[in-house]
């Protein structure tokens, strides 16, 4: 499917705001994640979309995880 025809498919106003999806520039609402999974048959699952998200943040935005890494998990400072 093109961009236009998933967008539209989806409800979505343009092409360009379901490209920012799919790259991950932009996170959906979950109506919209279910709407995608559902277009998609399960092959596109909120897992992905947050991994695409992570990477996009990663590649365009790294000062978002700056100290990301000295937080502890709160299971391991209980004990």
């Amino acid at each position: 499917m093109t961009l236009d025809a998933c967008a539209k498919a989806l409800g979505i106003g343009h092409a360009r705001n379901y490209q920012r999806y799919e790259s991950g520039a932009h996170s959906p609402d979950a109506p919209i994640i279910q709407k995608i999974m559902r277009l998609t048959n399960g092959a596109v699952t909120p897992e992905d979309m947050h991994a695409d998200r992570i990477d996009w943040l990663k590649a365009n935005k790294p000062a978002v995880f700056e100290g990301v890494d000295a937080v502890q998990p709160i299971i391991e400072a209980a004990e």
